[in-house]
């Protein structure tokens, strides 16, 4: 039975709903989900240039799973831009504005 899946805490504001390759309508495209948690991670991550400790310790979670989170955002986003898929981003539904 795996461990409980532990509250994040998540505060960046996702501009967009979608990136994907110009001229090809998203339909035709293969789909990347980039989860809230992920997004979070690169946004802390690589654009704040923040420590994993210090945005570990901001989201909640220990440094081995920002780590992790950060390594698959990469991943994904990667594959995205290399393959020529869509990357969907999290809904502002999925994220919470006011971190506690």
């Amino acid at each position: 039975m795996p461990r409980p899946r532990k509250c994040r805490r998540i505060s960046a504001c996702v501009p967009c709903s979608m990136f994907k390759p110009n001229g090809i309508p998203a339909v035709e495209l293969t789909k990347i989900q980039l989860e809230a948690d992920e997004f979070e991670a690169l946004n802390l991550g690589d654009v704040e240039k923040m420590s994993q400790l210090d945005a570990a310790a901001k989201m909640g979670i220990s440094r081995q799973t920002f780590g992790n989170l950060l390594a698959s955002a990469r991943k994904k986003v990667a594959t995205a831009i290399t393959r020529g898929h869509a990357l969907v981003l999290p809904q502002q539904s999925q994220i919470d504005t006011n971190p506690t």
